[in-house]
């Protein structure tokens, strides 16, 4: 039986998403669960790999028997060598078509036909080419260990959508060739596409095609745009408030009642027969759900109504992840190991200090959690207050106040953030904080506000500056 691929572009809240359904897919690229393979023998951890091919990519070790609020356990798997030439010519067919100009319903069929069945979100996104912590990618991953942002739900971003921008290599180091990349040095800045990649956990997706051009990219400072694609799997469901002015059906209210509540036999007598104001005043504002609102990846949600039905129903009647029949193939080959390893001291020494200039996961995570900061806000913040009129400004927590608003004013607007960083450091009275943020506006290397700034600090030696005068003295040596 063929692979049945079918693209469907879906509207809502003024935004547009390209939706890809395999059916009978080859199953040759996707993720599944291993159970405890972990050598500690810890029962509570959980395998999850990557796999293309008969090989496993990534080994995640999830702790806390898989819990989706936890990071992973991130190592490149000691055994692959490299998948077959024909994965190899479907990936680079797509890459070729997606500069081509071709569409990226059309220029990932190839692709698209070797996923595990399910339904996908597929758009364009630029990427970090790091592990979200200032290591280059490529060779960041060759011991287990845990890889910040790796956690399927974010605490700190919750329900909302986000787009994931760091990456998993999916070529061991040893591929790696001056020669090659050579060729690529001229060839990023006239592609339209650099990347494609497969969400696998996160903020963190596997780059299929484009190793070499991500060492270009950087080393170039061009950004590295990626063709992605998402696995639609997890249901979500949004709150819904009542007004108070506003009458609540019978069927609304009954979803509302509490069964553990003592009178809960009457008010379901009362739902069934009409509701009295003695037992629910229409004057009360209440929340509850009315069930699933609809389906989602990291980077969309796409609510029931405007799910083709086709689709929804493949989502519905199929699992959202399983072991390939190839499996037993996949997992005697978790413990292989290659026969060498090259570490990532053979790229270019620009490439991993530009690596460690770029954005983090701490960054990252700030940006989706924060939707804007106002002046007024952070001069709350300067006094030591958590709350701006009444209202929460970030966490109730002062110091995660400063740390997210750092991290979300250097991704968003670098001046503001160079000038409440100082106001921060200014400040003996908010000495917690003083060296994280320090730490922080280091990276504004040639900022000559900042070295303006330390500059004062070295030279006058004050006690409040105690925490910042090492890091100062080591941004005053790299900025001359």
């Amino acid at each position: 039986m063929g692979v049945d691929i079918k693209s469907e572009i879906v509207d809502y809240d003024g935004q547009s998403t390209l939706l890809v359904s395999v059916k009978n897919g080859g199953c040759v690229i996707g993720t599944c669960l291993a159970g405890n393979t972990e050598q500690s023998g810890s029962i509570s951890s959980r395998t999850r790999l990557f796999y293309i091919g008969n090989d496993p990519v990534i080994n995640l070790i999830c702790p806390n028997h898989g819990n989706k609020q936890s990071d992973k356990l991130v190592s490149f798997s000691p055994g692959f060598q490299g998948y077959d030439q024909k994965i190899n010519d479907a990936l680079t067919n797509s890459f070729k078509r997606l500069n081509d100009g071709e569409s990226l319903g059309a220029g990932l069929h190839d692709i698209f036909s070797l996923l595990q069945d399910g339904v996908y979100a597929v758009y364009y996104s630029d990427y970090y080419p790091t592990d979200g912590s200032g290591v280059f990618f490529w060779g960041g991953y060759n011991i287990s260990h845990e890889v910040r942002g790796t956690a399927e739900c974010d605490r700190m971003i919750g329900n909302r959508t986000y787009k994931p921008c760091f990456l998993f290599p999916t070529q061991p180091m040893d591929y790696y060739t001056a020669r090659t990349k050579i060729g690529t040095d001229e060839q990023v800045k006239a592609r339209q596409v650099e990347g494609i990649v497969y969400h696998v956990s996160g903020l963190f997706s596997a780059l299929l095609k484009g190793h070499h051009g991500a060492v270009s990219c950087v080393e170039s400072g061009v950004p590295f745009r990626c063709a992605v694609i998402e696995k639609i799997t997890e249901p979500y469901t949004d709150k819904i408030t009542a007004d108070p002015e506003t009458p609540v059906s019978e069927p609304e209210l009954e979803e509302g009642i509490d069964a553990s509540a003592p009178d809960a036999a009457e008010q379901l007598d009362a739902g069934a027969t009409g509701v009295s104001d003695e037992v629910m005043p229409q004057s009360v504002t209440s929340t509850f759900s009315k069930g699933i609102t609809g389906f989602r990846s990291p980077s969309v949600k796409i609510p029931l109504e405007v799910f083709p039905k086709d689709m929804l129903r493949q989502i519905l009647e199929g699992r959202s992840e399983y072991k390939p029949a190839h499996f037993n193939v996949i997992s005697a080959k978790l413990q292989t190991m290659r026969r060498k390893s090259v570490n990532n001291n053979v790229l270019p020494h620009i490439v991993l200090e530009r690596a460690e200039q770029m954005p983090d996961f701490e960054m990252i995570e700030s940006v989706y959690a924060i939707d804007s900061l106002s002046d007024e806000q952070l001069d709350c913040l300067l006094r030591g207050d958590v709350e701006c009129n009444g209202k929460v400004i970030v966490s109730p927590n002062f110091y995660s106040s400063i740390v997210t608003a750092c991290n979300f004013l250097q991704f968003k607007d670098p001046k503001r953030f160079v000038d409440f960083s100082i106001a921060i450091m200014e400040n003996p009275e908010l000495v917690a904080a003083h060296e994280y943020v320090a730490r922080r506006v280091s990276g504004q290397t040639e900022n000559k506000k900042v070295f303006n700034f330390f500059k004062k600090v070295v030279d006058s030696g004050e006690q409040k500056y105690e925490k910042v005068i090492p890091i100062a003295e080591t941004f005053i040596k790299r900025y001359k």
